[in-house]
């Protein structure tokens, strides 16, 4: 909003306008979700797929729950009469979708895992023209498509002949199915309840935490408890905080602010920058395939940004 010239949300404390600014929100989400592959595929030998995605919901709804309990008490008629939506939502967007990923990181490498996350924004684009028979402008469909390229051609190093469906392992597979839960839960999310956002947040961690409950005390029985080592300690409160607690609330705060659709459209950074960790961390070099795809996946968004102008 301008005023005599001046833009009064410059007057604005930072966490404010970063509230207001989903290019921001998307692109911090995406760093978080980056690092969870990595972190899940360096913890695999330490902690079953199922340990470290029931903790990761526990873990965030346990910071979370301090602060969101007042408005909990006040949104308990909304929560009892929309449970149905809500359970479904965390149980697959939540549960389920964590437990697919961490699943896949025992078959598969964390880059391929992030990798593949190059269809979401297909998938996010498609659904609600499905499901909602929304309207997608063709130059969004366009912009997923470079986004698909850009993703693409770091796969496949710089040669579009070496992407075969036949060469994904089953690891590859669960990373897919994961990303199509995820892309389910990014469509429907527009039809949650009136809730405040801390509301959503905690009740959506405690359904991801309870759909898992019973197959973590199953994996208890089974193998016996055992004391985590310092480093599965640091992994689960990684993936407790950041891209569960941190990514979720800034994720969810953008798809009201633009939509799913194109919320969906970023939805291919988090290959980009697990790419470019890859280099300082796994000692990976950055080689002209990965500059390429960057810069597609970068001027898809750009060109996203452009058309709602």
């Amino acid at each position: 909003m301008l005023e005599g010239g001046k833009d009064l949300a410059a007057d604005r404390p930072a966490g404010f306008r970063l509230w207001h600014a989903p290019a921001l929100l998307l692109c911090l989400a995406s760093l978080f979700w980056a690092l969870n592959p990595i972190v899940g595929r360096a913890a695999r030998d330490l902690l079953s797929p199922v340990s470290i995605a029931f903790w990761r919901w526990a873990i965030a709804l346990a910071f979370v729950a301090p602060y969101a309990w007042p408005h909990v008490r006040k949104d308990l008629p909304v929560i009892r009469q929309s449970w149905r939506f809500l359970t479904a939502l965390g149980t697959a967007g939540l549960g389920l979708f964590a437990y697919l990923v961490y699943a896949s990181l025992q078959l598969t490498t964390a880059t391929n895992n992030l990798l593949l996350q190059a269809t979401m924004p297909i998938m996010t684009l498609i659904m609600p023209a499905i499901l909602f028979r929304e309207r997608v402008r063709a130059i969004h469909y366009g912009c997923a498509v470079m986004s698909i390229a850009g993703v693409a051609w770091i796969m496949t190093r710089g040669d579009p002949a070496n992407l075969r469906f036949s060469a994904l392992n089953a690891g590859d597979l669960l990373a897919l199915a994961a990303v199509f839960l995820y892309s389910g839960y990014a469509t429907f999310l527009r039809k949650a309840p009136p809730l405040h956002h801390l509301t959503l947040l905690s009740v959506l961690f405690a359904v991801g935490m309870a759909s898992l409950a019973v197959p973590y005390a199953v994996h208890l029985i089974a193998n016996g408890v055992a004391i985590p080592s310092p480093a599965a300690v640091g992994a689960l409160l990684y993936v407790g905080i950041f891209p569960s607690l941190a990514s979720y609330a800034l994720f969810n705060r953008a798809v009201a602010l633009i939509g799913s659709a194109r919320a969906g459209i970023y939805m291919n950074l988090p290959a980009v920058f697990g790419v470019l960790m890859a280099v300082p961390l796994l000692g990976e070099r950055f080689q002209n395939h990965h500059l390429v795809g960057s810069l597609l996946v970068v001027s898809s968004i750009l060109v996203s940004r452009w058309a709602k102008k």
